[in-house]
């Protein structure tokens, strides 16, 4: 009896030391562990107790017990001390074998410590890649989306080059938007424009870059390969971030230089930690992050419906003290790097790459990812930046995407990804080809080119059409000319909108027209116009940009005359 008794007894603490373990497991699994140092008390534990139940069933006795578990745990101990002899013994990194990526970019396995970059890509590396979630989808945790696998290959220097470079007509210096983890190298903005261009380029972009990391890209990198331009990349969206913190990010390295080569950073036990840390690590969404996103519905050019995801936030037209701070770090990085660049005797453009929001704003609107609606300001940097190049020279060019992404994106082509901030293939694309066209033709046709002279009031010839109109294309006045040339009276289009009535045919997008008008005051080019009969016609087109001195901000028109290209 009384050993039927112990029986169920032993059977009744077996069963409570394993579902203790599977509860405690359980907890600990749906808490979310949040670092190596709880998963290892974690195991440190369970085995703890795991003995302890144990020694309390077994019948064996408890010399025999204390026996098995020193033997067994010196077995455990001796085992682990083998697999850490090879990172003891600078054989084998185990960071790099369980692929682990928390903390400083200097101490991520793909990278080398570096006190002027910070870090640096380690040469000749090919990585496969398989995007799942953009960065604004881990934030919000929006369901995966597994694209194909890719491989990402780097050159000697570890930038985004397939074959190593001693020489490059065009160097391009940016972050994450140049170098783009996201895209297959085929499909890589750089990728294109050499084809367009018919020129070598050179893709010196590195995510987490700011300023002072890519002028010293510049120094080290780009102009060894006497490049005839110099292309760079100004994000709006964390440039001003990366030129804050680089002084602290500097000071921070300098501290944690050491352990980078440490023993504990290689060790089997520290990495395998993190990674089982991460696997059981489920998406949590940042409540920290929601305000500063937001999404909206745009359609493809085939009339799917796609949601696309944007970040940003609530800020001042104008940039706040710490921005202009910010920007002031930014300015230093470029007048140095356009006193190289000259000294090199090539030609020096920065191009103004915006965030998201600031393309799509005036084309969608936008809602909380909680469904409130959302609305943010935009302030006036691709202003501020342009008007700071032209102070420092004027023979830095200035390209502004913002116009060339806008106008794709009217026409219903997805430039952004729709959970990431970084641009689609298309996207790549549209970038490309604007940029090709700017440094074929040159930017100064866009933005900087000398005005022409203007005609006299009196030299205006009677078959050439005026036309008043607002801002937004709405017709306040129409000429006799404008009568005689396109076939309707003016009574009858006051309140049109021109370019919807006249079917406009424009050279180049119409944003960037409008960029040079707003900057310049003036513009002039031919356009293509359909008359009421449904005939086309080709005008030579100036406009002027009308303002009221004493309010400038109202009462804004545009004198536009049109005349035949011969007259």
């Amino acid at each position: 009896m009384k050993q039927a008794s112990t029986q169920r007894t032993k059977k009744v603490v077996i069963g409570l030391t394993v579902v203790l373990f599977i509860l405690a497991y359980v907890l600990v699994v749906k808490a979310g562990i949040s670092d190596a140092r709880q998963l290892f008390s974690f195991i440190i534990a369970s085995y703890l107790v795991v003995w302890g139940g144990y020694a309390l069933v077994a019948t064996i006795p408890r010399d025999e017990i204390r026996s098995q578990f020193v033997l067994t745990t010196f077995s455990l101990g001796l085992a682990l001390a083998m697999l850490e002899l090879p990172a003891g013994l600078k054989l084998t990194n185990y960071r790099t074998v369980f692929a682990i990526t928390d903390g400083f970019d200097w101490e991520h396995p793909a990278y080398l410590p570096d006190l002027e970059l910070l870090y640096k890509p380690k040469p000749h590396q090919t990585l496969k890649m398989q995007v799942q979630r953009g960065n604004i989808g881990k934030v919000l945790c929006l369901p995966p989306h597994p694209e194909e696998p890719f491989n990402l290959i780097y050159d000697k220097n570890g930038f985004r080059n397939e074959e190593d470079l001693t020489t490059a007509d065009i160097a391009v210096i940016g972050d994450s938007y140049v170098e783009s983890q996201m895209m297959p190298g085929s499909q890589l903005a750089t990728t294109w424009l050499a084809d367009l261009t018919k020129q070598t380029v050179a893709n010196l972009g590195q995510s987490g870059y700011g300023p002072q990391q890519e002028l010293v890209v510049l120094k080290r990198y780009a102009l060894p390969l006497h490049p005839k331009t110099v292309v760079w990349v100004f994000y709006e969206g964390n440039d001003l971030l990366d030129a804050r913190g680089y002084a602290d990010n500097v000071e921070a390295l300098k501290t944690t230089w050491g352990r980078v080569d440490s023993f504990w950073y290689r060790s089997f036990t520290k990495n395998s930690l993190a990674w089982m840390t991460r696997s059981l690590q489920s998406c949590v969404p940042n409540p920290n992050e929601k305000p500063q996103a937001a999404r909206t519905t745009v359609i493809d050019s085939e009339g799917r419906q796609h949601r696309l995801y944007v970040k940003g936030r609530s800020v001042s037209v104008t940039l706040t003290t710490q921005e202009l701070d910010d920007l002031q770090k930014t300015i230093a990085a470029l007048e140095e790097a356009y006193r190289l660049v000259q000294e090199e005797g090539a030609r020096f453009m920065v191009v103004f790459a915006p965030v998201a929001y600031r393309v799509y704003h005036q084309i969608t609107n936008f809602e909380g990812v909680d469904g409130e609606a959302t609305r943010w300001d935009v302030n006036d940097l691709p202003d501020r930046l342009r008007s700071i190049v032209a102070e420092i020279s004027p023979d830095i060019e200035y390209f502004d995407l913002t116009p060339a992404l806008q106008s794709a994106a009217r026409n219903h082509t997805l430039v952004f990804l729709n959970d990431d901030t970084h641009w689609t293939a298309d996207g790549h694309r549209v970038v490309a080809e604007a940029l090709a066209q700017a440094l074929t033709v040159g930017t100064k046709s866009y933005v900087e080119r000398p005005l022409p002279k203007r005609p006299k009031e009196n030299s205006v010839l009677a078959q050439d059409a005026i036309i008043v109109r607002n801002l937004d294309g709405t017709i306040r006045y129409w000429s006799r000319g404008a009568e005689k040339l396109y076939g309707w009276a003016s009574h009858e289009v006051l309140g049109e909108v021109s370019h919807q009535l006249l079917k406009t045919v424009f050279p180049m997008p119409v944003e960037i027209i409008e960029e040079e008008l707003r900057v310049k005051g003036h513009w002039e080019g031919n356009l293509i116009h359909k008359r009421r009969d449904g005939s086309k016609v080709t005008v030579a087109s100036q406009w002027d940009l009308q303002q009221n001195s004493k309010s400038p901000y109202q009462s804004i028109t545009i004198v536009e005359i049109n005349g035949r290209p011969d007259s």
